[in-house]
């Protein structure tokens, strides 16, 4: 009996759910074997160079995934099968009956190593190509002997699958590369320590940095009060909300066709609250209690017409600490320039700003011996200046 329309509709939902959130493959695949009387299915993946991915699947264990990847997909006739079935006609969807005798399968090595231990037998599939990047795939369902084969009905419903079964993948596959390109720029922004936050169309902080977080928990001249930031002195709140206020209205794509009414007391305006147009952004400091210095903030409009990002940036806020202190790259400097366990502690306190005496007073060595060091330091990493030690110490990642 064919599927019910409300059927493969819940399939269909379940199988786009997947493609952006793929801990849904699950359901999915469960569905599946509900719908056509599975004990498992799976995809398979080939990409280019002949690699095997077979993570994705329903009932099957992982100690036979692992298995099948590192070894028997090599040994898989079906798949070879239905490779070959796909060469001659394109995308090809069929049986296990339909490309090899019962007699065959069974005494190949792959069914007596790696299908019957499972208490498996018959098989549907399906050899999808058309995938992003090179890749092939199959889809597949499998039944225990004493199930009967799949059925032409079966093939239907595969069928029809199919190329939904592309598109979430491509989906899936674009959506992967995306999350990696956005997790390769965090990590490059938290190994940097930039100290940056993303606003929304309305000014609320939506993202930060683990740096940013640092500089807001302390507290410190300005907070994060109800998801806006807010700077303790008056003054530096009103001029703080202007430049916010404008970078977000540059952002958000309206900028000069935005007018705010600011009420002025300057003649000859006075008293008429004429139409004011935020600007881009702009640059101020926030004071801070001593000893405390003031911190730098940048502020800048980022632009997106994507319209259906729920909490899209709408602006840049960029924080400059300079009590900040600089993690430790020793391990960069070493692996760069062969610094010695004490060079790296010494390039570390003078990128901190500490005056070489305080220096040697730290590291509990006299000033000579630390301006040995630091003379080593420049003579490896090729400086001649404490500035120019700083610079290239500071534009190091911090792993």
């Amino acid at each position: 009996m064919p599927p019910s329309g409300e059927t493969i509709s819940r399939l269909l939902g379940l199988l786009y759910e997947a493609s952006t959130s793929p801990e849904q493959w699950l359901s999915f695949f469960s569905a599946l074997n509900d719908c056509l009387g599975a004990q498992s299915s799976y995809f398979v993946l080939l990409d280019s160079e002949g690699r095997c991915d077979l993570l994705l699947n329903g009932g099957i264990d992982s100690a036979f995934q692992r298995a099948y990847v590192e070894h028997y997909h090599r040994h898989d006739v079906l798949l070879e099968r239905f490779a070959a079935a796909k060469q001659r006609v394109g995308d090809w969807i069929g049986t296990s009956q339909s490309v090899i005798s019962d007699r065959e399968y069974r005494n190949s090595i792959f069914y007596n190593d790696f299908i019957r231990p499972q208490g498996l037998l018959h098989q549907c599939a399906a050899t999808l190509g058309g995938f992003d990047g090179g890749v092939e795939c199959g889809i597949g369902m499998m039944r225990a002997p004493g199930c009967a084969p799949f059925d032409k009905e079966s093939v239907s419903l595969l069928a029809m699958l199919a190329p939904h079964i592309k598109r979430a993948l491509n989906t899936q596959r674009a959506l992967g590369q995306e999350r990696s390109r956005v997790a390769a720029l965090k990590q490059s922004v938290e190994a940097l320590e930039l100290a940056i936050l993303s606003l929304d169309r309305r000014g609320r902080v939506v993202r930060m940095s683990a740096a940013a977080q640092a500089i807001l928990d302390l507290r410190c001249g300005i907070v994060l009060d109800g998801g806006f930031l807010r700077a303790s002195v008056a003054a530096e709140q009103s001029r703080l909300a202007e430049i916010i206020a404008g970078a977000v209205a540059t952002g958000t794509g309206k900028g000069e066709e935005m007018a705010i009414r600011r009420t002025t007391s300057t003649a000859p305006q006075a008293g008429i609250d004429p139409l004011w147009t935020p600007p881009h952004g702009g640059a101020m400091v926030i004071s801070r209690w001593p000893p405390s210095r003031p911190l730098r903030v940048v502020v800048t409009p980022f632009h997106s017409n994507e319209l259906l990002l729920g909490d899209q940036p709408a602006a840049l806020v960029f924080f400059s600490d300079p009590d900040a202190r600089i993690g430790s790259r020793a391990a960069v400097l070493c692996g760069l320039y062969r610094l010695t366990p004490t060079e790296c502690r010494v390039a570390s306190l003078i990128t901190e700003g500490r005056e070489l005496s305080l220096a040697a007073e730290q590291l509990k060595i006299t000033v000579d011996t630390a301006r040995f060091h630091l003379k080593s330091i420049f003579r490896k990493t090729g400086v001649n200046r404490q500035a120019e030690l700083v610079r290239l110490v500071c534009g190091l990642p911090c792993v």
